[in-house]
């Protein structure tokens, strides 16, 4: 394409005269050692660490030119009182943390429910696909269990949007429902296991204030709750069909709707307290009103004990510091160049870990005048061996795809399908925000084929996800082709320009799923 043609040429024409256009993997690397370190305890938004974190980039930011500012967000973070909380089927208590995880309630400091339940397959009502897990069954005034996810057998673009815990919950309210229970799939189980969900319990969610209001806190919903295996065994003990059954079933994308022969009641006790965080923003000013966002998320889980000892601290070195440091390369790169046509808003968001609440902020509430025409966003590029490809996650539904692709092309990529369809993490973080108010938006990954054939990169790459993704063992003690962090940063240092000089804003494709309707 003629924008990306003429972003590597002006990129190579810069990069001789000044070698502050050129990407570093040095730099990346000690980027990351910083954002990484022990001593940033994890970055948890409200949390020292995280203020640690954001002052480092807002500093970086400020050394390069770009007019620096910190949006400021007030969240509620919501703690369970475990020990004043219940959750009884039929009579018999279960136990909190071995066979059920409840959730805090973001509205109420003590929320307590009685009902029936009722199986509603995925939770999922669909109209373009005619399937709606609702239609048969009774849920008003009844707690629904679901299944997590979507059925496979959905186009992938629907499959990544209804798996949606929070549409989830509004769609469950919608029917009446009184209380979601999720049950994860068989897929979804072995992707992030209830163990490790355990593990992670003692989490804080938090939720960003919008007068006063936790922003995406589901009204009508008493009790949410996550079941393990044998807690949902529990509620299918007198059912016809089994648990068993019904998982294999979803797994082959089959979906069934019934009452279940149980009742549940459910008590939380939820302490709220007020957290303070923000966006680290830098701009570069273009010639027109039209600006160009680059994203990566800051913040990540912060520092939690285990219950059984071992390291507290999740580093986040791959989620996300090696997005944040790719980030301030390129807004170095870009700046030393000519000024673009278009203004280039470099955000270091937090709160994306609890469930991209910095960027849902950002787009509701922009810091700058004028129109946000596209998002580029990046969240844990695993460098883990020699990156041979890239997937564009976004990029088949708007004029981004194509240029993202010429880009890669030109770092020295291939381009690849998603391998990994099951993750959805097209919704999975913070270009999500940027969608859903109908901005064109895209987010880079590696893909699975390693420049090293003696790797195998789909193999390395599960075995990360499941061992490591999430957990203190995301620090600098890993493996990173700082060679390929610098390729993948430049392919975006492409993308940005050629999308802020190109005559035309990105559009979406025609009757795309995404489009604005």
């Amino acid at each position: 394409m003629k924008a990306i043609a003429l972003a590597i040429v002006t990129l190579l024409a810069i990069a001789s005269r000044d070698p502050r256009a050129a990407i570093r993997e040095s730099a990346i690397a000690a980027h990351m050692r910083f954002l990484a370190s022990d001593l940033l305890e994890g970055r948890e938004p409200g949390s020292r660490g995280y203020d640690v974190a954001a002052e480092y980039v807002a500093s970086q930011f400020e050394s390069i030119g770009l007019k620096t500012s910190y949006q400021p967000i007030a969240f509620r973070a919501a703690k369970l009182v475990e020990e004043q909380s219940s959750f009884v089927i039929d009579g018999q208590p279960l136990t909190i943390r071995k066979d059920v995880l409840l959730r805090p309630n973001f509205l109420k400091a003590m929320s307590e429910i009685t009902a029936p339940v009722v199986f509603a397959g995925f939770g999922i009502t669909a109209p373009e696909l005619h399937h709606d897990d609702y239609a048969g069954i009774d849920a008003h005034g009844k707690i629904v269990l679901i299944l997590s996810g979507a059925p496979p057998t959905f186009p992938i673009d629907q499959r990544a949007f209804y798996s949606g815990s929070r549409l989830k919950d509004r769609n469950a309210a919608a029917h009446g429902a009184i209380g979601v229970l999720t049950l994860q799939t068989t897929t979804d189980e072995k992707r992030y296991p209830f163990e490790k969900r355990v593990q992670q319990s003692g989490i804080s969610p938090m939720l960003y204030l919008d007068n006063g209001r936790p922003a995406d806190a589901v009204e009508g919903i008493g009790v949410g709750a996550t079941m393990s295996h044998a807690g949902a065994e529990r509620l299918f003990a007198a059912s016809p069909l089994s648990v068993d059954t019904v998982l294999a079933d979803a797994e082959k994308g089959v979906s069934r709707s019934f009452p279940l022969p149980s009742s549940v009641a459910g008590r939380t006790i939820s302490q709220f307290t007020e957290v303070k965080s923000g966006n680290v923003v830098g701009i570069l000013a273009g010639l027109t009103s039209e600006s160009v966002v680059v994203s990566a998320h800051l913040d990540h889980l912060g520092n939690h004990p285990p219950a059984s000892g071992g390291d507290p601290i999740y580093n986040g070195a791959y989620d996300n510091a090696s997005g944040v440091a790719c980030l301030i390369e390129i807004a170095r790169a870009l700046t030393a160049g000519p000024r673009p046509k278009r203004s280039v808003i470099f955000v270091a968001f937090t709160g994306e870990e609890k469930g991209d609440q910095g960027s849902e902020y950002f787009v509701h509430h922009p810091p700058m005048p004028g129109t946000i025409v596209a998002d580029v966003n990046m969240d844990m590029f695993l460098m883990l061996y020699p990156v041979a490809d890239l997937v564009a996650l976004g990029g088949e539904h708007t004029t981004i795809g194509e240029m993202a692709g010429s880009a890669a092309h030109a770092a020295g990529f291939e381009m690849s399908p998603d391998p990994f369809p099951e993750e959805v993490r097209f919704i999975r973080s913070d270009q999500f925000s940027f969608v859903e108010e109908g901005i064109p938006a895209i987010h880079l990954k590696p893909g699975n084929k390693s420049l090293d054939p003696k790797i195998d990169g789909a193999t390395v790459t599960r075995d990360w996800l499941r061992r490591v993704y999430h957990s203190p063992a995301d620090d600098m003690n890993q493996t990173f082709d700082f060679a390929s962090g610098a390729r993948y940063a430049e392919t975006n240092l492409l993308l940005v320009r050629a999308i802020a000089n190109a005559p035309e804003r990105p559009k979406w494709k025609p009757g795309d799923f995404f489009a604005p309707k």
